[in-house]
């Protein structure tokens, strides 16, 4: 009897113990979950209170105050940076911040000057964003902007969707750059702007002033160049297959070892102005008409 009610003593103190154990665990898991919660809300604090201080830094005016706005730009890259969450928000801050203090005037000025340098600033901030392939960082507004990037190096830059219509983009240089389904429609990159590398693949080019500009090895795949000027323009190795030349102006352009298979709008007259080689891939049918001769 004795031995019985001892046995049943320890079954049940065995069971104590482990209920005592479970629940335990249970304040243990429930401190830790508490904790985490605890800072992760601080975290998020004190990003929200480093986001507004940066947009406080970016609303100061005035030519005495551009390295508080030069800050603030910045200090929302590192926000970027730091919460994949607020990366959106930054990307419509920045873009509005460029447009606001960027914009085209009509008509044009004679002599375009130089962007100022926190709009530089900001354009380089973008180009670099974190994740530029996720759904909500893609798209770039920055259409009717006047954006003069004289010498600028956006070398691997990510501007892939970006919205830059009728931007000024002078002397540029976008190596390797991903411009991917950009729209340039109306830009300015004269000047020597070099996109050699830049990848253009579907971007929207009708009418932009690409004289005289470098792209040589840049992919153009299905890239829209209506009525584009690409006088004295270097397209050496270019990719345009599938790309629209219709009334596009090739008086000089260097076709030398470009790929022009199905491209749409193309006429042996756009040809005869260019420079082709035997490697110069044509559509089919299409010949490359020989020069007049001269008197």
């Amino acid at each position: 009897m004795v031995l019985t009610l001892f046995q049943g003593v320890t079954a049940l103190t065995a069971v104590a113990a482990v209920l005592f154990t479970a629940r335990s665990l249970d304040y243990t898991a429930d401190a830790t979950n508490a904790t985490n919660a605890q800072v992760r809300l601080a975290e998020r604090g004190q990003i929200t209170e480093r986001f507004g201080r940066a947009i406080d830094q970016l609303g100061q005016e005035g030519a005495d105050k551009l390295s508080i706005r030069l800050g603030g730009i910045y200090a929302l890259e590192r926000v970027m940076r730091d919460s994949a969450a607020d990366e959106p928000t930054v990307i419509e801050v920045l873009c509005a911040f460029i447009r606001t203090h960027a914009p085209r005037p009509d008509p044009l000025p004679a002599r375009i000057p130089p962007s100022p340098p926190d709009v530089q600033a900001a354009v380089f901030v973008l180009g670099r964003r974190p994740d530029p392939d996720a759904v909500d960082n893609r798209q770039l507004h920055l259409a009717g902007t006047l954006l003069s990037l004289p010498a600028a190096d956006l070398s691997f830059a990510d501007l892939a969707f970006a919205n830059l219509t009728f931007a000024n983009l002078t002397n540029v240089y976008l190596t390797h750059a991903n411009l991917t389904s950009a729209n340039l429609s109306g830009a300015d990159l004269t000047g020597g702007a070099s996109l050699i590398f830049a990848d253009l693949s579907f971007a929207h080019l009708p009418g932009a002033n690409l004289n005289g500009a470098y792209l040589s090895d840049a992919t153009l795949l299905e890239a829209d160049l209506t009525d584009a000027n690409l006088t004295g323009a270097t397209l050496a190795d270019v990719n345009l297959r599938g790309a629209r030349l219709t009334e596009a102006d090739l008086t000089g352009t260097d076709l030398t070892g470009a790929d022009l298979t199905g491209v749409f709008g193309l006429t042996s007259a756009q040809l005869a102005g260019a420079r082709v080689d035997e490697r110069t891939r044509l559509p089919a049918g299409m010949v490359v008409p020989s020069p007049e001769p001269t008197g």
